[in-house]
């Protein structure tokens, strides 16, 4: 993941709260989702090597998400995971802003826990504490639910990625969430097994994980870095959708919406214009998921 100056910075805008709403529905399988960073401008002070079509937006301004789920809905996805740094930074405040623009366009959201991936991960009363926060909010209607259970994704790629960890984090659920967690070496013969698993390496076009997910990503070329790590190639993009379609996996991931650091955005970008307006990536997913 970038370095986040979000992690520091406050929003700019008190967000409203969410209250309760109709019992959420689930979505069928497979469940079809992209990555959503929701930390700008904060997060490395808009640096990248691409321009967005809405230029360099404020992840707090309501428009700006209305385009983003409008712009997913005609993709063909079900929902975004959007990334969290814990509940009280800009990326937890600006999530129950994003659960209602969700709801007015029928989509659906869920939640990336990052903290997992720093150097110290939180502690089991900073965890504890974050996962309440979060579960408050899923009664909400556009909260993602599977198997009767709001979705929790974690980017568990600290230094204690192991089976310990997987343990740690589902004691904290205590089986509030449907728990999907970043894969590591060895991580089948856990003794405790989340409900399901995830990879995230948007430097690799396509990934599986059989019986649990399959993950496309556009490309990879970080705003510091002198070349990419993976080349853009809509044709090569799309190919990979058909492979992600075609492996009936229940998880279909895109890696990602809009990080922009790294350069994986599929989001309409001036770089990667159609006439369509939604740009070559979106409608690729409109043309392979429909």
């Amino acid at each position: 993941m970038a370095v986040l100056m979000c992690i520091l910075l406050g929003a700019t805008r008190a967000e409203p709260r969410v209250g309760p709403g109709p019992a959420p529905a689930e979505v069928g399988w497979p469940v079809r989702a992209a990555f959503y960073y929701p930390w700008f401008p904060e997060s490395e002070r808009w640096a990248t090597r691409y321009e967005p079509s809405l230029g360099k937006y404020d992840s707090s301004n309501p428009q700006v998400l209305t385009t983003h789920v409008a712009q997913a809905r005609y993709a063909g996805l079900d929902a975004f995971i959007s990334s969290y740094w814990g509940k009280d930074t800009p990326t937890a405040r600006r999530l129950p802003l994003l659960l209602e623009i969700a709801a007015q366009q029928g989509f659906h959201m869920s939640a990336y826990y990052e903290p997992e991936s720093l150097p110290t991960p939180p502690s089991d009363s900073v965890l504890s504490a974050d996962f309440d926060s979060l579960y408050q909010l899923t009664t909400h209607a556009a909260w993602l639910r599977m198997a009767g259970r709001p979705v929790l994704f974690v980017y568990n790629t600290g230094p204690e990625a192991n089976c310990s960890a997987v343990s740690r984090l589902m004691a904290a659920s205590s089986g509030r969430f449907y728990l999907n967690l970043k894969v590591f070496g060895g991580y089948r013969h856990c003794p405790d097994q989340p409900d399901s698993w995830h990879q995230y390496v948007p430097a690799t076009g396509f990934d599986q994980q059989a019986g649990y997910s399959a993950t496309v990503s556009p490309g990879f070329f970080k705003f510091d870095e002198q070349a990419p790590r993976l080349a853009r190639d809509p044709r090569r993009f799309e190919a990979d959708l058909h492979r992600q379609v075609a492996s009936g996996s229940p998880w279909q991931l895109v890696t990602s919406f809009n990080e922009w650091g790294e350069g994986t955005a599929v989001e309409p970008s001036r770089q990667w214009q159609s006439p369509s307006g939604f740009g070559a990536y979106l409608d690729a997913m409109h043309f392979v998921y429909s």
